[in-house]
């Protein structure tokens, strides 16, 4: 065990870790949300949201993840959080399935997109400049292994009070009571021991925390730091994505048979930055590690809809329109101008509607999903 203290511009973290494999160090930066609601964000090195990461190293989270929850009861359904988690979660999900040869992994995730299909339940990240998310019911031939779970899996990038995690949960078994085992996976744990135990008293179920990094923190605010204002949004709430929306996550697919569209025609000579866009992450992902297996020089992260300050962690900051014509602010983080960016989206329509490809000096590509189940 040790504690570190880690400064940024809103105050200090005070960091008591309990196990790290790898070390802390290795799996997270420090940074100060625009949000006064919550001013310090962990800033994950493994993840591939806001700091550009090898893909070969993401997958080796995923691998590491999925070992704890492959052989655990099915039907096994696997539920990545929106935005940050989706590629994570997925990932998890794909390895999983692979490891121990198994077809009864279903892999959903929460979206704040609006589709006209029935929904599952919605619950909200109290926390959160968008707390809004909702699970939909996947396709009629995925529903059985929906509602018949043994094993729920929900996976974030970390997990800080686990109260976003334990809503999540409690609204799923309310679609099935018959859960017999909960896991919250996640690459960074800050549930203390006493809280662990209030989940479990919570869900009323045997629950696991697989994690790369354990331990407890907290967070001292600098008196003298003015709180950030929140970014002005003017969004179009009624708004439905069912025209631009192609990513099966959404809607349910049985991991373990992830199929690739095919390598894109990337300069050759130029190292790359693959850029998945907001939820839409796994499948750039698989392309970025594709390519990194060909031998190709490749860094991989995301956009996001969440408002960080430059500063810390954060070295550089990119502001443009969601991709999604919600009237969002986005934005893309730590861009190594080194590297040639390729965008890529998951509906070709994104493609000459979306500004950031031009501003940013890179490419466009669209990979889209049929946005139904496996």
């Amino acid at each position: 065990m040790r504690t570190l203290t880690l400064p940024i511009q809103a105050g200090r973290l005070i960091v008591t870790v309990r196990r790290e494999e790898p070390p802390l160090e290795h799996c997270l930066a420090c940074a100060t949300r625009q949000n006064p609601r919550r001013l310090y964000l962990f800033v994950s090195k493994v993840l591939g949201k806001h700091w550009p990461v090898r893909p070969t190293v993401m997958r080796a989270v995923h691998i590491r993840l999925a070992a704890e929850i492959a052989h655990m009861p099915g039907p096994l359904l696997v539920i990545g959080m929106a935005e940050t988690a989706t590629a994570l979660g997925r990932g998890v999900a794909e390895e999983a399935a692979l490891q121990a040869g198994r077809d009864d992994v279903l892999y959903l995730q929460t979206t704040r997109c609006r589709l006209s299909r029935p929904l599952a339940f919605g619950f909200d990240e109290c926390h959160s400049h968008a707390p809004e998310h909702a699970v939909y019911l996947p396709e009629p031939a995925l529903q059985p292994l929906f509602r018949a779970a043994r094993t729920l899996v929900l996976v974030d990038d970390e997990i800080s009070t686990g109260r976003t995690l334990a809503e999540l949960a409690r609204a799923y078994l309310g679609c099935n009571p018959a859960v017999e085992e909960i896991m919250f996976a996640c690459i960074t744990n800050w549930l203390s021991d006493a809280r662990r135990r209030e989940m479990v008293a919570l869900l009323e179920r045997p629950m696991r925390f697989p994690a790369l990094v354990e331990g407890e923190f907290e967070f001292e605010p600098d008196p003298a730091f003015p709180p950030p204002a929140l970014p002005q949004v003017m969004a179009g709430l009624a708004r439905c994505h069912d025209d631009i929306m192609t990513d099966p996550a959404r809607v349910g697919l049985i991991a373990g048979r992830w199929r690739s569209p095919g390598l894109p025609a990337c300069p050759r000579d130029r190292p790359l930055t693959i850029i998945g866009t907001g939820e839409y992450a796994y499948t750039p992902f698989r392309l970025a590690l594709a390519l990194e297996e060909e031998g190709r020089d490749v860094r991989f992260q995301s956009t996001t809809r969440s408002p960080i300050l430059v500063g810390d962690a954060i070295v550089s900051r990119r502001e443009f329109p969601d991709h999604y014509g919600d009237g969002i602010p986005n934005y893309l983080y730590n861009l190594d101008s080194d590297r040639l960016p390729v965008v890529v989206y998951e509906h070709p329509a994104m493609l000459a509607a979306h500004p950031l490809p031009g501003q940013i000096g890179g490419l466009a590509l669209a990979v889209g999903e049929p946005c139904r189940g496996s």
